[in-house]
């Protein structure tokens, strides 16, 4: 396996920009992309090579180039060149977000709350990657982050196995073996059971030919490659096999999210990694070190010997990694697939509107709970006094259909998921609002996003109530102003709520909008400010 040793250089020019084309080689990350702007790949000293922008091969145009936009998601993107099958060269890409929508300043800002929150919630289903730790988390993208990480480190663990194999550690075995009386320079006092040797011991005459035929046994060094270290080294490359055959399947089967379509562009090169994988652990497994590895197995003496030989060490750290599937803390070299730029801010919203939810309605802190009024990706709840709870949800489920005994919401037409959904219950009282965050703010977007904020407000039911009131949450300020005031919001039911950053005034509106419907039912007791 060659992965990503050498390759040709890329030059990479923004359509529409004036500066002039940069040159870049393998490893290198292209800078100054922006979601929704084009840009043209040029591969250079090569005539015949194949372009991947996260698996899914680009085609060249006429003249050789290769023309790719960016679309919906901001973070590290994956650029592959291949020159035959077996030869890949990977480069990155950085885009950033649309100056349409929001600064990067901002748009990091959203990052760094989510991931303080979970970092789990940034997990997607883009091209776009940003980096993750590897602590445990349950994750909706299982078989995305596994595969992130396989592609990611299994080469260079297998490649390191190989180098390993034309030196492999091995150790010296005490061993029993036969020799003849004559070669024998020392007797274990167990070999007098022997009737001859115990007569020749208590003196008595025996035949030279007779001599020459005892055997008698003893210890011998031998070397042998069935040691600690080969043991646990042969059960990573067994799992990460085991890793890739699985993962083959998944692919086979398209149980990766997102769009159909779109898994089956990626699959062709997924197929080609990981049965390369398979095939270089399976041709590793019949070499020595590890065909005399008796069995499988990782202990305190094993990760002692590996931890002595630096070329163990490496490759067990890569082996390891390849198999990680956490995702919460911190670190630069592990990049995963994350929601696209709209995803990232539908999901800030929520995690930002709960903590100036709590700031506002103190001391309580917000508790994630399973059984709410629907189910949900995220719900929690706020326990508030007197028996007042106040729940919020993300990505709420309201199936079509009557209420079912153990969820309350439901849809009067087909299935809708809005954004964020907050209730407030009393001992005599219940109400629920709904948000849904919109990532765009020219007017005929917004027109076109109101369809959502209507829909919702006629169709969604908790138990037999409608909505207070459904808005939307815009990021700058709407094209569309008579959307947004408070009274066209309680007149009609529907409305806007722009600004919606945090430090920005629609943040304090939202949360002050949020605590005014809740004092209106004499359910809220707010913190003095």
């Amino acid at each position: 396996m060659n992965d990503n040793i050498s390759g040709p250089p890329l030059l990479v020019r923004l359509v529409g920009s004036p500066a002039a084309p940069t040159t870049y080689y393998p490893g290198d990350t292209i800078t100054g992309l922006r979601e929704c702007e084009k840009c043209v790949f040029e591969i250079l000293d090569v005539y015949t090579a194949q372009l991947f922008v996260d698996d899914v091969e680009v085609r060249a145009d006429k003249d050789g180039r290769y023309e790719w936009t960016p679309t919906f998601y901001a973070g590290r993107v994956e650029i592959g060149v291949s020159i035959h099958p077996d030869a890949d060269t990977v480069y990155y890409a950085q885009v950033g977000p649309s100056s349409e929508k929001t600064g990067d300043e901002q748009f990091e800002t959203m990052v760094r709350e989510i991931r303080d929150f979970r970092a789990s919630l940034l997990l997607g289903e883009t091209s776009a990657a940003m980096s993750f730790g590897n602590d445990p988390a349950i994750s909706p993208l299982d078989n995305l982050v596994r595969l992130t990480r396989l592609k990611r480190y299994a080469p260079v663990f297998l490649r390191e196995a190989r180098a390993i194999c034309r030196v492999p550690h091995r150790s010296l075995l005490q061993a029993d073996r036969l020799i003849s009386l004559a070669r024998a320079k020392r007797l274990h006092p167990l070999a007098l059971r022997e009737p001859r040797l115990a007569a020749i011991v208590a003196g008595h005459a025996i035949e030279s030919a007779s001599l020459d035929s005892i055997r008698v046994a003893t210890s011998t060094p031998v070397q042998t490659f069935d040691t600690p270290s080969n043991r646990a080294l042969k059960a990573l490359v067994t799992k990460v096999k085991a890793q890739a055959t699985d993962l083959l399947a998944a692919v086979y089967q398209g149980q990766f999210g997102g769009n159909p379509e779109e898994q089956a562009l990626r699959r062709p090169r997924r197929e080609r990694l990981l049965q390369r994988l398979v095939s270089e652990a399976n041709s590793l497994l019949t070499r020595e070190p590890f065909r005399s590895v008796s069995r499988l197995e990782t202990s305190a003496a094993s990760l002692t010997q590996i931890a002595a030989q630096p070329a163990y060490s490496s490759a067990y750290r890569h082996g390891t990694r390849a198999l990680l599937r956490g995702v919460e803390g911190t670190s630069d070299q592990d990049h995963l697939h994350v929601s696209p730029t709209w995803g990232v801010y539908e999901t800030w919203s929520f995690v930002h509107l709960l903590s100036r939810l709590a700031e506002k309605l103190g001391p309580a802190q917000w508790k994630s709970i399973r059984n709410g009024i629907v189910s949900a990706a995220e719900s929690y709840s706020l326990e508030l006094t007197d028996g007042i709870r106040l729940e919020a949800h993300f990505q709420a489920n309201f199936p079509a259909g009557a209420p079912s005994s153990n969820r309350a919401g439901w849809s009067l037409s087909r299935l809708r998921i809005p954004d964020i959904v907050l209730a407030i219950q009393t001992p005599t009282r219940f109400e629920f609002l709904v948000l849904d965050a919109k990532y765009r703010r020219k007017r005929d977007n917004v027109l076109e996003a109101m369809e959502s904020a209507h829909i919702y407000h006629d169709s969604l039911r908790v138990h037999h109530h409608r909505p207070t009131f459904c808005a939307l949450l815009l990021p700058a300020v709407a094209d569309v102003p008579s959307l947004d005031v408070d009274s066209f919001l309680h007149e009609h039911g529907v409305g806007t709520i722009s600004q919606f950053l945090a430090g920005d005034a629609g943040v304090k509106r939202c949360v002050d909008l949020i605590t005014s419907w809740g004092t209106g039912t004499g359910a809220l007791q707010l913190q003095p400010d």
